[in-house]
């Protein structure tokens, strides 16, 4: 099935208009910069838009975008490796703490710190693996989308997805049993032990 340019376009101008915020979410997601992200999203419309004529009639357009915005994501990614000094992004310090937590009710401060416990957990992923978090958990792209967004076969997203998880239960499990769980106790209860 072949389209003619304008139907392309017009595919184009709908996905971008449906996707923007979740395309933005997810560079912001990758780079944990705003400046960065903004400019990773302009890029990856940018050359969507120059090398629409490469797009498969067939294809699935959100797919396409999210495949081209993860490479721009990850070439300023290893752009910053490059650079010595990365440079502290002021903004990103403001959005964790709105006001003091002295005057905020306590199950709010909870959450946010809980929230923000997330957050650095999945900042500390492998960029693999962060992409595929937000792709597949947060932006609700299939798997199917998630692999060919990412370039990969769908069980290369399923295994990293899986290594994810396990990795974000190890670093979040400390800061979870501290904050809501309990102790265990030293012996089971007597009812449960082993009878020999």
């Amino acid at each position: 099935m072949k389209f003619g340019t304008n139907k392309i376009q017009d595919i184009f101008r709908e996905t971008v208009s449906a996707e923007f915020d979740a395309l933005y979410r997810t560079a912001y997601r990758m780079l944990y910069n705003r400046a960065e992200a903004e400019d990773a999203v302009q890029e990856s419309l940018d050359k969507a838009w120059r090398n629409l004529e490469r797009f498969k009639a067939d294809g699935n357009m959100r797919a396409w975008l999210f495949a081209i915005l993860h490479n721009s994501c990850l070439d300023h990614l290893r752009a910053r490796a490059r650079r010595i000094n990365v440079p502290f992004d002021p903004e990103t310090a403001q959005d964790l703490g709105l006001q003091s937590e002295e005057t905020l009710p306590e199950a709010f401060v909870a959450n946010q710190q809980l929230g923000q416990q997330i957050e650095e957990a999945v900042a500390a992923l492998p960029p693999d693996q962060r992409a595929t978090v937000q792709l597949v958990i947060i932006e609700q792209l299939s798997y199917a989308e998630a692999a060919e967004a990412l370039g990969v076969p769908v069980g290369t997203v399923r295994s990293r997805l899986s290594r994810a998880r396990v990795k974000l239960c190890e670093d979040l499990s400390d800061y979870l049993d501290e904050r809501f769980g309990e102790e265990p106790p030293e012996d089971p209860p007597t009812r449960l032990r082993l009878v020999r």
